[in-house]
């Protein structure tokens, strides 16, 4: 999916969040902004900070939440599907160049920096998107919208180079959840 698409995705989010208190509606919203979180960290290609910003490649545009809290159930999309991204680009073919995430002024975080901020934004991307999932919508749909997002991010990191190993990742995690769920 190209950049254009993803901001697409990204705006009939914001719309529909914005027209409709409907619980559905911002659950279909949520979808979207995960659809368009899955590429909109590389944003970055298209703006003078080189790729694997630290500013793109992080929470950072998910402070949104804090401002507008109609835009929360994007948010909670948006910050599942970045944490998506970056977990896939946790596992590069090899971690130089290109793959390191640079900050903007002072250069490359280095191999080891970059794999410990790459992981780290993609963890908690992907709790802070489960967090406010759960804050946006009752509690059958914010489950039926968590599984469709599940199929948005398995479709996207099956697809995508470094998705193998993230997805699992994810599957570990998530198999270990259920287990201690099972077990509590």
């Amino acid at each position: 999916m190209g950049l254009l698409a993803s901001l697409l995705w990204l705006i009939a989010a914001i719309l529909l969040a914005n027209r409709s208190p409907r619980p559905w509606v911002q659950a279909v919203a949520v979808v979207c902004a995960g659809i368009a979180g899955t590429t909109l960290p590389d944003l970055d290609l298209l703006l003078p900070i080189g790729h694997r910003s630290a500013l793109t490649h992080s929470l950072l545009p998910l402070t949104l939440a804090l401002v507008a809290t109609r835009w929360r159930p994007v948010m909670a999309g948006l910050a599942i599907g970045i944490g998506l991204h970056l977990a896939a680009d946790t596992f590069p073919n090899a971690m130089r160049g290109y793959a390191t995430v640079k900050l903007p002024g002072l250069g490359s975080l280095g191999v080891a920096g970059s794999y410990a901020w790459l992981g780290v934004q993609a963890l908690v991307a992907t709790l802070a998107g489960a967090v406010l999932l759960a804050a946006a919508l009752p509690g059958r749909l914010a489950l039926v919208t968590a599984m469709a997002l599940t199929g948005v991010g398995v479709a996207y990191l099956f697809a995508t180079d470094g998705g193998w190993p993230a997805l699992a990742v994810y599957g570990a995690f998530g198999w270990l959840a259920i287990r201690r769920h099972a077990a509590g």
